[in-house]
């Protein structure tokens, strides 16, 4: 009889221990530190094993894949979803994709950057993401589609709220001026916030390159080839590989439609 109690005793010991030390191991809290490392690490790597200025899809995939697994961790909600964000930005300028599917993935872009802009307001990574996916995204509807739903004027405003002068710069360049309703763009804005964009990040080509189609469009010439000059000959920064070449390509561009202007006088 002892030794049948010793024994039910036991049995029980073990089931509640056993069933205590599943109960910790389901209520164990997330770390996402490790998905955050791995996307970040991914991200760093975005330029790897490109073909051209084509990123590489799989990289790309496992990168947002592991920035939307650490969104679990609710202590690394901003790393987290200012890098989701900009991955899903790259993916959509640099990886290939059917043309059918460009429209439900910019529509998809929107609302991801247009949420994390709203739980993130101050952070200027993610606003440059929202910004310049609201551009693109009203740039496909047309310039009055974009007025009536009042995309230009919120890319105005996170542009000015966060200080991003080539968005800004450029919303004052190529947004056309129509009294009452569109009524703030004003090409002397555009010079002065292009300007000084450039002042502001002078490792970015393409800073060079929407100031000098600025002065193509005043017929200043000889200064725009002098931004295309000065931007070509910064090189490629190894961080920013495929934005940088492609950035080098839209300077080439513009620097032949100038020359082939110029050879025609």
């Amino acid at each position: 009889m002892r030794r049948l109690i010793a024994t039910l005793l036991l049995v029980i010991i073990s089931a509640t221990l056993g069933f205590a030390d599943s109960t910790a191991v389901s209520f164990e809290k997330y770390n996402g530190k490790d998905d955050l490392r791995i996307a970040d690490s991914c991200y760093a790597a975005r330029a790897e094993r490109a073909n051209g200025d084509k990123a590489d899809k799989k990289n790309a995939n496992l990168m947002i894949a592991k920035y939307r697994a650490a969104l679990a961790d609710s202590a690394l909600q901003e790393p987290a979803t200012e890098g989701l964000v900009k991955s899903l930005y790259f993916s959509f300028r640099f990886v290939p994709f059917e043309k059918n599917k460009r429209k439900q993935k910019l529509d998809s872009l929107k609302v991801i950057s247009e949420n994390a802009y709203r739980q993130f307001p101050k952070n200027k990574e993610i606003a440059h993401v929202y910004a310049s996916t609201i551009s693109m995204w009203g740039n496909e509807r047309g310039a009055l589609t974009s007025v009536k739903e009042g995309v230009a004027s919120t890319v105005r405003d996170v542009a000015t709220a966060t200080e991003n002068w080539q968005i800004l710069g450029r919303a004052h360049f190529v947004l056309p001026y129509i009294p009452l309703v569109l009524s703030w763009p004003d090409k002397k804005l555009a010079d002065k916030y292009l300007t000084m964009a450039l002042q502001q990040n002078p490792k970015d080509l393409y800073n060079y390159f929407f100031l000098a189609e600025l002065r193509f469009d005043q017929n200043r010439y000889a200064d725009a080839l002098n931004l295309i000059d000065r931007g070509l000959a910064r090189g490629v920064r190894t961080s920013f590989f495929l934005e940088d070449k492609r950035g080098r390509w839209h300077l080439k561009e513009l620097q032949k439609k100038i020359n082939a202007k110029l050879d025609k006088k």
